[in-house]
């Protein structure tokens, strides 16, 4: 693991000592949940503003998600980006296996 240093708001370490006592971590533990749920955000939102776009197909948001297909098709469908295969599609074709 790398080492990280940087300055936050006394607002936020205050909520960071809450979470602390909440989760039953400590400070470490508790931003690296936080970094790893943020980055897992950002890459999903990034790989639906491309999927949006259509600069990249639904397998391969689903990658740069790292969702599966089916998880990749459900979050488009939230979002009511089209991706020309909808829940209903796959459901048949499931079906049909």
């Amino acid at each position: 693991m790398k080492t990280v240093t940087t300055r936050i708001p006394e607002d936020d370490e205050e909520a960071l000592a809450e979470l602390e006592e909440e989760m039953s971590a400590d400070r470490s533990e508790v931003l690296r949940r936080l970094i790893r749920q943020g980055l897992s955000d950002w890459r999903t939102e990034r790989a639906l503003d491309q999927l949006r776009e259509h600069s990249i197909t639904l397998r391969k948001a689903a990658e740069l998600a790292d969702v599966s297909y089916v998880e990749m098709l459900t979050l488009a469908s939230e979002e009511g980006i089209d991706v020309g295969y909808t829940t209903n599609d796959l459901e048949r074709d499931l079906d049909r296996i």
